[in-house]
């Protein structure tokens, strides 16, 4: 067993561009939620790090729906029973990877070329 040393952002990275890409290529889009949703929860706590606001401990991919002291983790579609997820896919990864690209150019100061064409083409932007 070869335990290796991984940043955090990095994996964040790969996660996000792994989101992107499932997306444009129309793939699973229950994958590209949980894909971003990992990586934007990375980078969130990233954020609050570098901006003072405590390190806390990262959580488990088993809390990922759930709110950053109130700020909203949903498009406000995802609605949850028992068995049954109810929820708009697109605009739930829409809203997911725009967050995402959002903390990772507050940590990074750039963007990939993925990132470029989702402002371009989802946003509207540039």
């Amino acid at each position: 067993m070869e335990i290796g040393r991984f940043h955090k952002k990095d994996i964040a990275k790969r996660q996000l561009q792994t989101a992107l890409e499932l997306f444009f290529a129309g793939g699973d889009l229950f994958s590209v939620v949980t894909l971003a949703a990992a990586a934007e929860e990375m980078l969130g706590e990233l954020l609050r790090q570098e901006s003072g606001g405590g390190g806390g401990v990262f959580r488990s991919v088993l809390h990922l729906f759930t709110s950053r002291k109130g700020e909203p983790v949903s498009s406000g579609t995802l609605k949850e029973s028992e068995c049954y997820l109810h929820m708009d896919p697109r605009q739930e990864a829409v809203f997911l990877l725009g967050r995402c690209i959002d903390d990772y150019r507050a940590l990074e100061g750039d963007a990939t070329e993925e990132m470029l064409r989702f402002d371009r083409e989802i946003r509207g932007e540039g």
